[in-house]
């Protein structure tokens, strides 16, 4: 409705997730830093924060992608969408290690970029890892986000030409 590209609107949308959830989640770790004791000098902060922003663009292609699913079922797409989290929370480690779940979630775990999220800010946040070390997390984050933005993008396209032709988009009330 707006009278401006979808690229910018979804541009500025994603920029202001990204600032917002970089701010929030600084938020909850001085909270969790003040409420539990955590010592948290030995850490590597600026490490922590550069992984969040790579793996941030691999969660944009798979956001961009799940958005497919409003598109094309009005009534329940967004509740499809929750499959997908769930997926990506399972392989992932955010419940267990990932060493610890079957072969099959651990060879899926590699297509996940939490993986990769976790991994980082865990290692710069407990382990004062260095860029060089963090390196091995935000560069498959980054490659993910290079290849799932594009490939979101091109299929949303094809998503919305469908939705046009189907009738989908059209709303009552």
């Amino acid at each position: 409705m707006a009278p401006i590209h979808r690229l910018t609107h979804m541009a500025g949308q994603t920029l202001f997730s990204i600032v917002y959830s970089l701010i929030s989640t600084g938020l909850v770790l001085v909270a969790a830093t003040i409420a539990f004791r955590l010592d948290l000098s030995h850490a590597n902060l600026p490490g922590a924060v550069v992984v969040m922003p790579a793996g941030s663009l691999a969660f944009i292609g798979i956001g961009i992608v799940g958005s497919i699913l409003p598109l094309l079922f009005p009534e329940r797409g967004a509740q499809m969408t929750h499959v997908i989290i769930a997926v990506l929370l399972l392989i992932s480690g955010v419940y267990y290690p990932v060493d610890v779940l079957p072969p099959i979630l651990q060879k899926l775990s590699v297509l996940s970029p939490a993986t990769y999220v976790l991994e980082g800010v865990r290692a710069a946040l407990l382990e004062n890892a260095g860029m060089s070390t963090l390196m091995a997390s935000i560069i498959p984050a980054l490659i993910i986000g290079i290849i799932a933005i594009p490939l979101g993008l091109q299929a949303f396209a094809l998503a919305e030409r469908y939705a046009k032709r189907a009738g989908k988009l059209h709303r009552n009330g």
